[in-house]
């Protein structure tokens, strides 16, 4: 028992091991499997985290998790951003220039004002 273990640990030796996003990889096809409908897309998902997990060529699993990151850092910024504005809809209001589409903040109820843009100097008149 002790050699074949010893097989095994020399095998496994060289393996890329399990990242950010073969853990994700996972616990999607753990959800997915609860659905009988989307058990085969787990099963397929769960073969290819084990895939990642025991493959040998490290550059390839780098090159994809530098993919990952970059795809999810975007969202994660579209979130945060959107999560910003939403917090602060009551006291400002969010106007774009005509001009050059920058997004300029504007304190409520204060009426009209003329506005400059910031990045285009621009002015333009707005609804606060």
């Amino acid at each position: 028992m002790r050699n074949f273990l010893d097989r095994i640990r020399y095998y496994f030796r060289d393996c890329y091991g399990v990242d950010k996003l073969s853990t994700y990889i996972f616990i999607l096809a753990v959800i997915l499997s609860f659905n009988r409908y989307t058990s085969f897309v787990a099963f397929a998902l769960l073969a290819y985290g084990i895939y990642r997990t025991i493959s040998k060529n490290k550059y390839k699993r780098y090159q994809e998790l530098a993919t990952f990151n970059n795809f999810f850092n975007i969202i994660k910024q579209q979130y945060y951003s959107r999560k910003a504005s939403f917090s602060q809809r009551k006291e400002y209001k969010i106007v774009k220039c005509p001009n050059c589409s920058q997004k300029l903040r504007l304190p409520r109820k204060k009426g009209k004002v003329t506005i400059t843009c910031s990045k285009c100097g621009n002015q333009f008149k707005a609804k606060s």
